[in-house]
């Protein structure tokens, strides 16, 4: 607000509360007379022409506020002397216009409430009361206000025994937009051409004023679908159409939409559709149709809509905004008519959710805009953001129908390499979330050149954050499990597809990728049958490969996808012709563990992994079953920390007593070995740990059958620990001596005592 307007609204200020104070004490003494001289005076301050339409709004509020009070003095007055029909009278009296209407307004909001007079009747004279002034923002706020105090006084149902009916609602709000937007419109054309913007500013913070009567009416609950369809949408776009001003068609155009029910606007979109297409040439259509077709589509969520098989929505749609296409310049409008289309395919989506011709047609429709337009060349970043939303919506919804349609890979390649990438993500987890499977060697060739910006780095690549590029590699890694065919021999050729696809990735990506691959080639072992023209060798000449390269950068996962391979063989190998390559995975873990593992926690981890698979594993002959046992009980019973070395030599003595070895001596060897360490760290730190591993141990191979595990012997050992037993290992004792006593009960370790 400049100087000079602040000024005037502070003089006028002075007045109002000046007058307001006044007015209040001749409240307190019930002096009707001078409640409305002071009134008067205060309301006169509304005639100035010298406030700005901004100004005049501060105004006014603080007018407002004190006929609020008024109001409430005339009621007072009602109760105190009955005489509503003599104030509506006196108040005629006042020579003044606008003052004089005002407060008719006022008590004609008290005389409704009364239920002396019909709402119908009174608002009928106010609304022609009110035309006595034309002043163009004297009689705006003049209407705002009558239309701000007829709030809860409209009749709202069908009918209501005198009082009026809805349509008499109608009609009075009908009449009061229609002076509104005319007086509003009157603003636009006074002053000198050059004061053209600043007026429109001006009439810009004025427009809620306006709007309020689409308000109003769309609070009407009497206002049916029917009543909508017939007589308030076809008067209100009368009303809006007969402006010919662009600001008010623009604004008045989104307020419709905005206010009333977006049932109303689907079941009315030809109508709207058709007023669009007659506004003026200068209103911005294509932000008319977004908002229209964005409140459509969020109704459309999930509602089975019974006008769309009976009204071609889609067809009615595109015939207008092909009409927009043809009529209007893209020229530096071409993010405006993409987002134009992201609207619309939203709404096809909602309404016809399998229909891929509507998808296709509106993409076709982009690539065409854009070619003739751009080329592509020189997007700005709202278009290129707006094409991925173009590209995002059929992927969520129809899945891979999105490959069989040739305008998506070119509306993919106007984007930059990291837009590109979050379709390509898209499309991966779309698949993924929808269960969507590759079922033939095409499809798969399509989904990878799609998402190619995932797989491998391109001219244009751009490099991810950590997570991020996590994130992208373990969803494109999961793409692979939904490769599926009945055809081993398809099957294969399709895995190979991606196998030749994330060698060419390289490691960072591997690290991902390739043990994803590994478990989807183990799966496809499955299939496998001597009648197959694929076999399991040459199954897993490829999986030491996938694991060679990852064992060199991950080794920790590296041994882990061996033994994995290794059981692979062991199950699917009926023939026992893979001896050799199974040995061959079960000695690089050992290897690895061996050369490639440095940190204790994993090395003792690691271990203990190893030698739980060796022991599963049942395609070795003995000697070579043998020569991995040894390995890896030497391995395990030489780990460097003494709590270690006694799990270590249990784990060897374990390795010996499997499906495949039973080696009794080897299992008393270290079993003696493990309480010898157990018996020197009880007896050294008071630990009855160790020991009490042992003890189970024992327990659990000479129930094994191990037949040289001697009662005495487990005896001596409890002996010992009952004398170091503390509250560390107290629930562990507890939990021993009741497994023994359970198997006593079943006649088993019946020599044990405690």
């Amino acid at each position: 607000m400049d100087d000079d307007q602040e000024k005037l609204l502070n003089q006028a200020s002075i007045v109002v509360k000046a007058t307001g104070n006044q007015m209040q004490k001749s409240f307190d003494s019930n002096n009707t007379s001078d409640v409305i001289k002071y009134a008067v005076d205060m309301i006169s301050e509304l005639k100035s022409s010298s406030l700005s339409p901004k100004t005049y709004y501060e105004l006014y509020m603080q007018i407002f506020d004190q006929l609020s009070r008024l109001e409430s003095y005339f009621m007072q007055e009602y109760r105190r002397n009955g005489k509503i029909a003599e104030l509506f009278e006196r108040v005629q009296h006042v020579p003044t216009i606008l003052p004089r209407l005002y407060l008719l307004i006022t008590v004609g909001s008290v005389y409704i409430n009364t239920n002396e007079i019909s709402a119908k009747d009174m608002l009928g004279d106010l609304i022609e009361m009110t035309k006595g002034v034309q002043h163009p923002i004297r009689g705006l706020f003049l209407r705002y206000y009558l239309n701000k105090m007829s709030k809860d006084k409209l009749p709202d149902s069908l009918s209501e025994s005198g009082k009026g009916e809805v349509n008499d609602s109608i009609d009075f709000l009908l009449n009061n937009f229609s002076e509104m937007c005319r007086l509003w419109v009157r603003m636009q054309h006074t002053g000198g051409v050059k004061d053209k913007t600043k007026r429109e500013k001006e009439r810009n913070d004025l427009k809620v004023t306006v709007g309020e009567n689409i308000v109003r009416l769309s609070n009407l609950e009497g206002v049916s679908l029917e009543i909508y369809s017939s007589t308030v949408l076809p008067k209100s776009l009368e009303v809006i159409l007969n402006s010919k001003d662009a600001i008010a068609q623009q604004y008045l155009m989104d307020c419709m939409i905005q206010a009333f029910p977006d049932r109303y606007h689907l079941y009315n979109l030809n109508s709207l559709l058709e007023t669009t297409t007659q506004l003026q040439p200068s209103v911005e259509i294509k932000g008319i149709f977004i908002n229209l077709l964005n409140r459509i589509s969020d109704f459309a969520e999930g509602i089975d809509l019974e006008i769309v098989h009976s009204v071609d929505i889609f067809s009615l749609i595109k015939t207008h905004v092909d009409k927009l296409l043809s009529e209007t310049s893209a020229t530096g409008e071409i993010s405006k008519f993409i987002q134009l289309f992201v609207s619309f395919i939203r709404l096809s989506l909602k309404c016809y959710p399998e229909n891929t011709d509507n998808v296709n047609s509106i993409l076709n429709s982009a690539v065409e805009l854009i070619e003739k337009e751009d080329s592509g060349k020189h997007l700005d970043a709202e278009s290129l953001n707006n094409i991925v939303k173009l590209l995002s919506y059929p992927l969520d919804s129809l899945g891979l129908a999105v490959l069989n349609m040739k305008s998506f890979p070119k509306l993919m390649s106007y984007l930059q390499f990291t837009a590109r990438k979050k379709v390509a993500l898209r499309i991966v987890k779309s698949v993924i979330s929808l269960k969507i499977y590759l079922t033939s060697i095409e499809v798969v060739k399509t989904m990878l050149e799609y998402i190619s910006s995932l797989l491998i780095d391109i001219a244009d690549t751009i490099e991810s954050d950590a997570y991020e590029f996590e994130e992208e590699q373990e969803f494109t890694a999961r793409l692979v499990h939904m490769t599926i065919s009945e055809n081993p021999s398809e099957l294969f050729a399709m895995l190979g597809m991606f196998k030749d696809k994330f060698y060419a990735g390289g490691i960072l990506r591997q690290v991902y990728t390739f043990p994803s691959l590994i478990f989807a080639y183990i799966k496809f072992s499955s299939q496998l049958t001597e009648n197959t023209d694929v076999k399991l060798k040459d199954v897993t000449k490829i999986l030491y490969g996938l694991v060679q390269k990852i064992s060199k950068v991950n080794p920790e996962l590296g041994y882990k996808l061996s033994l994995q391979c290794a059981h692979c063989i062991n199950f699917y190998d009926i023939e026992k012709e893979l001896e050799e390559e199974a040995y061959e995975y079960a000695a690089d873990a050992l290897v690895i563990f061996q050369d490639s593992l440095s940190d204790l926690e994993v090395k003792y981890n690691a271990i203990k992994i190893i030698s739980a698979n060796l022991a599963h594993l049942t395609c070795f002959s003995s000697e070579n079953i043998i020569t991995l046992n040894l390995n890896c009980a030497q391995f395990a019973s030489k780990m460097l920390r003494s709590n270690e070395q006694i799990e270590g030599n249990l784990i060897a003595a374990r390795l010996f007593w499997s499906k495949s070895l039973q080696d009794e001596e080897k299992v008393m060897e270290y079993l003696t070995r493990a309480f010898k360490h157990a018996k020197n760290e009880g007896e050294k730190s008071r630990n009855s740990f160790g020991l009490l591993q042992v003890i189970n141990e024992f327990l659990y191979l000479g129930m094994s059958g191990v037949r040289e595990i001697q009662e005495d012997t487990v005896n001596g050992i409890l002996d010992i620990v009952k004398k170091i037993i503390n509250d560390d290992t107290r629930d562990y004792w507890k939990t021993t001596t009741n497994f023994i006593r359970n198997k006593q009960r079943e006649g088993k370790l019946e020599g044990i005592t405690y």
